[in-house]
């Protein structure tokens, strides 16, 4: 998995706390004054102002499977590598660790190659790619572009980054907040 932020909202703190003054029509005092009203808008859980901050990222390398989760948040943007368009190869799949540490490794992916090998075939054979992907894995890896505010940020880190959700989505949500924190620590230092 490849987690690269690629564009994300201006001084991001300095928004949230901009946006959340605005009912008062009050002025900020620094950074440090920012991130202090920011602290203060988590604790009363006050959460509109933190939808004014966004970061977009290119996530490529996770499954099929990781990506039905991620969908499900649905205030965020998605753009999709196309399963009709692209050419799915055998080896690109995920293995999850379970499965090389149950020593099934070798038969999976003798599975996975014998679905390409008929997913092919059927390609060869006149059928579409869009007809034919229906033999492939859900752990194909995919990749795409992912936007969304700091509100469902925080979300996503919360039910997708605990030990209760499947282990694919929770190092995506790790990823999310190691590269979010970096960029705007008060909006995700109780996350950390």
């Amino acid at each position: 998995m490849n987690v690269e932020l690629v564009r994300y909202t201006d001084k991001p703190e300095q928004m949230i706390a901009r946006a959340a003054r605005i009912s008062h029509m009050a002025s900020g005092k620094g950074i440090e004054n920012d991130r202090d009203l920011i602290r203060k808008l988590r604790n009363w859980g006050h959460w509109s102002p933190f939808e004014f901050a966004s970061a977009t990222f290119f996530v490529e390398g996770i499954s099929r499977s990781c990506l039905a989760q991620l969908t499900r948040h649905r205030l965020g943007s998605f753009m999709v590598r196309s399963m009709r368009y692209v050419k799915q190869h055998p080896d690109e799949v995920v293995v999850p660790k379970t499965v090389e540490e149950a020593g099934c490794a070798k038969k999976y992916k003798e599975q996975v190659t014998s679905n390409y090998e008929v997913y092919q075939e059927m390609i060869d054979a006149g059928a579409l790619k869009e007809d034919a992907r229906f033999l492939l894995p859900i752990g194909s890896k995919t990749s795409l572009y992912f936007k969304t505010n700091f509100r469902e940020y925080r979300h996503i880190i919360d039910i997708r980054g605990t030990k209760a959700a499947q282990w694919e989505i929770r190092e995506l949500a790790g990823e999310f907040l190691t590269k979010l924190y970096e960029l705007a620590p008060s909006v995700f230092e109780d996350q950390k």
